[in-house]
């Protein structure tokens, strides 16, 4: 049995307790680490950072994810040969504090910053700041989840925070600091040490590029943000505050016209966000093909046209932005006998479809 050290109240990261429902990025990874090791389970002992890594170092803990490394504490730990990710550290804000948002350090001196204690990206962010010399005022709080609260309640101006967490109402503005992290155990348990380098070693083989995919992956899950900016909410102003979309009426399972004639399927998501999160009036008009869609675009008929697969050399001859990815999904050729080259020769493809003529 290892136990394990899991943080609390660090949504997306380790969210949940043994005894209701655990998933998050650092969960998942120690699964995955059991799975390459001579039946490891876990039992694991909960608490914050602070409370956690000082079990760690006196060896009540067997192992911890997420460990920045410092002199201090290799002086008790030992650490994974191979680092388990990277975290970038940012001063937070809401989007909707226009004041913070121009660009311009300046703008929080005076201010009240919320931040985690004895950990390194609080340490990266008083330096960052200090050699610009802005006084600012801080707050401590233990955990990841009561620095977020802070900021979205407005007890705080700011945090300084890593992108392994996030929350709906913090918007990144200025970067600190970045640092490799690692898992660790105590400096008495190097066996437990030479499994995890071993297991390790062997996700890494299957895929060098485990690490950023598992952060790209749960970093699109919680990054978000629930406010709008001022530029926006001046652009709405502008527009009496409705869009309108226009999308495809076939495309499942993307989206399609019901039998009430408003927009379904999974992109219909975006339209009920823009209504009920923001409360922005929508417009909606159907199209039968990409070409139609695209044209209306052109000729102003519709704000926003859905879906298109993502070319950014086509959008550039077209003269539109493109949004971020909406959803993700696979291009796959299908054909018969065994040659492609030759199969290839003649294609079959919907009018309708969200592959264009650019493919």
């Amino acid at each position: 049995m290892i136990r394990a050290g899991y943080l609390i109240d660090n949504q997306g990261y380790q969210s949940g307790t043994p005894d209701t429902y655990m998933s998050g990025w650092g969960y998942e990874y120690l699964q995955d680490i059991s799975y390459h090791t001579e039946g490891w389970k876990y039992e694991y002992v909960l608490g914050t950072f602070s409370e956690l890594i000082a079990k760690h170092e006196a060896g009540e803990i067997d192992l911890m994810s997420s460990i920045s490394y410092t002199p201090e504490r290799a002086e008790n730990l030992l650490y994974s040969t191979n680092p388990s990710g990277k975290k970038c550290y940012y001063v937070y804000v809401k989007p909707d504090r226009g004041d913070l948002t121009v660009g311009d350090p300046e703008a929080l001196r005076g201010k009240t910053i919320g931040v985690n204690p004895d950990v390194l990206q609080t340490t990266e962010g008083k330096a960052w700041l200090a050699e610009r010399g802005i006084d600012v005022t801080y707050k401590e709080y233990a955990t990841g989840g009561e620095v977020f609260s802070a900021l979205s309640s407005g007890e705080v101006d700011a945090i300084i925070m890593n992108d392994v967490l996030s929350s709906d109402d913090a918007m990144p503005v200025f970067y600190v600091g970045e640092s490799d992290y690692y898992f660790t155990v105590p400096k008495s348990r190097p066996d437990i040490m030479a499994e995890l380098d071993a297991a390790m070693a062997q996700i890494l083989t299957s895929n060098p590029h485990y690490n950023d995919e598992f952060k790209a992956r749960y970093s699109a899950i919680n990054v978000g943000s629930s406010s709008l900016t001022d530029r926006e909410r001046d652009w709405l102003a502008s527009c009496d505050n409705t869009v309108t979309v226009g999308y495809l009426d076939n495309l499942r399972p993307y989206s399609l016209r019901g039998k009430d004639n408003q927009m379904e399927g999974e992109l219909s998501a975006v339209v009920s966000d823009m209504r009920e999160r923001f409360g922005i009036t929508v417009n909606e008009r159907a199209y039968s093909s990409n070409s139609d869609s695209e044209a209306a675009l052109g000729r102003g008929e519709i704000d926003v046209a859905l879906p298109f697969a993502k070319d950014y050399w086509i959008a550039e001859q077209e003269g539109y932005a493109q949004s971020d990815s909406l959803a993700s999904s696979s291009l796959v050729a299908l054909y018969k006998g065994d040659d492609l080259g030759s199969a290839l020769s003649s294609i079959l493809v919907q009018p309708n479809s969200i592959v264009s003529e650019s493919f």
